[in-house]
């Protein structure tokens, strides 16, 4: 079975970070290993979220448990999202490089979760400046949104051609969610192999933890095998379909126990373009 270790937000009350992602991978046939950046009782948008944020001594623990138990040797990839202090930037560094110490095959996807239109910047700068300087660069696979990529790569993106040469000056696969198009919303992958774009409707409104679904869903297909541009239109198609569902239902949370079995199967498939250079 592909495992993955997830290194992101746990909220008690809500499906965002590791909420969200564990139980689309699990849904999707992947095992999931959960080390928790922070420990909260609700989103923080709604108020005092009590809880923590986990220290790097807490995680550098669990680490060790699951090298100590063998663990680490049966991670296919490592996925990192939401991180709540500096200090742990250095700690995903020390994750990735046991992983890789362990599974020399195993990869690392950065979802580097800082910021979005129209609100800016959500965490400090010190974790920002972390995630620019240390973590995308050690990345093999990115899964910015378009402002996040904007920030990477040091000049703003506000259209699909200038993340498209953002990408291209990275140099690595690059997931891009909330990227405007004419007929709605993209979600672009930029390789050194080529560009793809799916499209879906704009809807009038997101759960929160939508970013954090997408990546769980490309990744675990990507490391079950599947082509970039399939993984693509099946992980873009699925987070439309969930919002879609979470607004009939009238909540403003993710409805992924509703709705997960469109997170295998989606109604929605939007074809993936390839773009001419």
């Amino acid at each position: 079975m592909k495992t993955i270790l997830s290194i992101q937000s746990q909220v008690a009350g809500a499906p965002v970070g590791n909420g969200a992602a564990a139980f689309a991978m699990a849904r999707l046939g992947v095992r999931v290993l959960q080390l928790p950046t922070t420990l909260y009782g609700r989103r923080p948008d709604r108020g005092a979220p009590g809880g923590r944020v986990s220290e790097a001594a807490l995680l550098g623990d669990l680490l060790a448990a699951l090298s100590a138990d063998g663990q680490l040797a049966r991670v296919d990839a490592v996925l990192s999202g939401y991180l709540a202090a500096e200090e742990q930037i250095a700690f995903v560094v020390e994750a990735v490089d046991a992983v890789k110490a362990a599974n020399k095959a195993a990869l690392y996807m950065c979802d580097p979760v800082m910021g979005d239109e129209p609100k800016g910047l959500f965490v400090s700068e010190g974790v920002a400046e972390g995630m620019v300087q240390t973590l995308a660069p050690l990345a093999d696979w990115l899964a910015p949104n378009l402002w996040e990529l904007g920030r990477i790569a040091g000049r703003p993106c506000a259209d699909m051609e200038a993340a498209r040469a953002a990408a291209r000056r990275l140099g690595k696969p690059t997931l891009i969610s909330s990227v405007p198009t004419p007929n709605g919303l993209g979600v672009l992958y930029c390789a050194p192999g080529g560009d793809w774009l799916a499209e879906t409707p704009l809807l009038p409104s997101a759960p929160k933890g939508t970013g954090d679904l997408l990546t769980a869903l490309f990744l675990a297909r990507r490391i079950k095998g599947e082509a970039a541009p399939v993984a693509l239109e099946a992980a873009t198609g699925a987070v439309h379909d969930v919002i879609v569902q979470s607004l009939a239902l009238g909540v403003d949370d993710l409805a992924l126990e509703t709705a997960q079995d469109l997170l295998v199967e989606p109604r929605t498939w939007p074809r993936a373009q390839a773009l001419e250079v």
